[in-house]
């Protein structure tokens, strides 16, 4: 009885006051979560789009930077534009994405999202449908509420799933992230298809404003280690 008291209090209370927003990527290596950016906010963004290890190919030899951004909308959209090698290594050209969190996550809910992105000369055009599910959403829940009295932060772990449309390819998404600690963060993505990838990254959180991870990437058509990817994100406020 006590317990649903104070669930039902917890309810109340993340009813009433908005939810922190904090620095960071809305999405893992290659796939989208349902995660936007926060309104009147902006992500700035910096990886490498060679992502090679070895040969003359290597991200060390030519590296190739692509810079995004990522504002956060009214009414749960975020859009955002990449600036990348159409034709590596060269011919740079914008390409641009929106996306939609339609749908708010609850105990039995998944949270969804919607969107396009690669929309630019030179790029195959995507849509995708992605689902969220916090594994112990109502034990976060009900710690929020108690947290308020006692300062302690309980730290979430996710499964995404969702397909993208790639021009006339269909390919399946699936992904987890786990908040080991308020700094750091690990995660796991994959999309189907042979040119695709596996990867696995570690996330460090530096404040409130500064993130950066790196992952490892396998290419679904080799049994090997083929590629690593560098991000850095800085979160403005305007």
């Amino acid at each position: 009885m006590r317990r649903a008291l104070l669930s039902l209090l917890a309810a109340a209370w993340l009813a009433v006051v908005p939810a922190v927003a904090r620095a960071g990527p809305t999405g893992l290596t290659f796939i989208p979560t349902t995660d936007t950016v926060p309104w009147r906010q902006v992500n700035a963004i910096l990886q490498n789009a060679n992502t090679a290890i070895d040969g003359s190919d290597a991200f060390f030899h030519d590296f190739q930077p692509d810079t995004q951004l990522e504002m956060g909308l009214p009414y749960r959209l975020e859009g955002g534009v990449d600036v990348e090698p159409a034709n590596p290594p060269n011919d740079y050209r914008p390409n641009f994405n929106l996306k939609w969190r339609a749908v708010e996550e609850s105990s039995w809910v998944p949270a969804a999202a919607l969107g396009v992105s690669n929309l630019g000369p030179g790029f195959t055009p995507t849509g995708f449908l992605i689902l969220d599910k916090t594994l112990n959403y109502d034990a976060i829940q009900y710690q929020k509420f108690r947290a308020h009295h006692r300062n302690i932060r309980l730290h979430g772990i996710r499964l995404h799933a969702g397909f993208a449309q790639v021009g006339e390819f269909s390919r399946a998404m699936v992904g987890i992230d786990a908040e080991l600690s308020d700094h750091f963060v690990l995660w796991a993505d994959w999309i189907s298809g042979a040119s695709n990838d596996l990867s696995l990254a570690g996330v460090v959180v530096i404040d409130s404003k500064n993130s950066g991870w790196i992952a490892l990437l396998r290419q679904n058509d080799e049994n090997r280690v083929s590629g690593i990817l560098f991000n850095f994100t800085h979160t403005f406020d305007w």
